[in-house]
């Protein structure tokens, strides 16, 4: 049974940073985008418009019967010494607000901080638009409500040692460009026990990134849990060492993908998808060595990343499709040492016939059970 976080409003968000590194931090109950980048960082997209501000309280601004209380009324100068004091005395004023509260980054500024903790539980419901790490070492963030950012919900960039749990992320189903949890660059990162639902995957893990864990997962709606992409426009993209163990997928338009363009370069290479199941999922399980997310048709390219040692392992569930398994490799660098184990795929409710498995230019290996049966060019 996967575990389901509390919806309660408690909030935890830890930070244990060394040397030189410092943790940008930009928590918005309400309305702001978060940005955070090496040394002094904080640069939010933009803030309240003045007209809509009716009052002005001891710190306290009203904005549709919401409160707002701005880092900068209770002492932040963003002038380059820390601000850590403003920014927890800000947050704690709106934690312990009674109704919905915000907390306000001002725009144009750029706030340091040192290692820093907000921490509930809060008298009324926290909720994260969205946040972005950047050249983090040691990083937890857990207990959180993550909702409607216009882009990536949760951006992890060039980190290290990150755990993340308890999450619960949401965007609409139809938003795009709305992925849930996105890691590029980082190694030696945990997510765990979480529920995503977006209009994008709910984890893209991309370039950089090796060493990455993602264990029980509710993902849904969305387009899944996908590595890449990788390679656009004839990079070069190295990911190795991903764990996918113990996931639902509900109603996605994928389910576990990896998907390269053509003409890139590096490799995607030991990564293990495991112990999942697939609720009326329409893709379950896709490689796309040809991927191509364009109006104009990628023409045919002689690299690609190169794909091999994948394990999909206990699979099982529905899908509302008749691609319950597509494996879509390159011909002129196919997918190597590909792992079939204990996959049991059927047609939803609703899908006329069975479904089908097919692949090209793949070289793989079946161990026990594997339904639908592979068919490759």
């Amino acid at each position: 049974m996967l575990f389901m976080p509390s919806q309660s409003a408690l909030f935890s968000f830890q930070m244990a940073l060394q040397n030189s590194f410092f943790l940008c931090i930009l928590i918005t109950i309400l309305f702001q985008n978060l940005f955070f980048a090496k040394g002094a960082c904080f640069q939010p997209s933009g803030s309240m418009h003045e007209e809509e501000e009716e009052e002005n309280f001891n710190g306290v601004l009203r904005h549709s019967g919401s409160s707002i209380f701005s880092v900068d009324e209770f002492g932040a100068k963003g002038h380059g010494s820390f601000d850590n004091r403003a920014f927890e005395k800000a947050w704690k004023r709106a934690c312990s607000s009674n109704g919905a509260a915000v907390v306000l980054v001002p725009k144009h500024k750029t706030y340091r901080l040192k290692p820093i903790k907000f921490q509930g539980p809060c008298k009324g419901r926290v909720t994260v638009q969205a946040l972005f790490f950047k050249s983090c070492k040691n990083l937890v963030v857990e207990n959180l409500n993550v909702k409607d950012s216009q882009q990536i919900q949760v951006n992890i960039m060039r980190c290290r040692n990150v755990r993340v749990s308890n999450l619960n992320v949401s965007a609409p189903d139809l938003s795009p460009n709305t992925d849930g949890i996105h890691v590029t660059s980082s190694r030696n990162v945990l997510i765990k026990d979480s529920i995503i639902g977006t209009g994008d995957d709910c984890i893209s893990i991309v370039s950089g990134c090796r060493r990455i864990t993602a264990r029980n997962i509710v993902c849904g709606p969305g387009h899944g849990i996908s590595i890449g992409s990788l390679g656009f426009n004839q990079t070069r993209a190295n990911v190795s060492n991903v764990l996918v163990d113990g996931a639902i997928l509900k109603g996605t338009t994928n389910g576990v993908r990896i998907k390269t363009w053509q003409g890139g370069r590096g490799y995607a290479r030991r990564i293990v998808f495991q112990n999942i199941e697939m609720q009326n999922v329409k893709n379950p399980i896709i490689i796309d060595q040809n991927y191509c997310d364009s109006e104009i048709p990628c023409s045919q390219q002689k690299n690609a990343v190169a794909v091999r040692n994948v394990v999909y392992r206990n699979i099982k569930g529905t899908s509302r499709s008749e691609d319950a398994m597509t494996l879509n490799c390159s011909s002129s660098v196919p997918c190597q040492g590909v792992l079939l184990s204990n996959i049991d795929l059927v047609g939803a409710e609703g899908v006329e016939g069975n479904v089908t498995g097919v692949c090209e230019n793949l070289r793989w290996q079946q161990i026990g059970k594997v339904v639908p049966r592979l068919i490759c060019a």
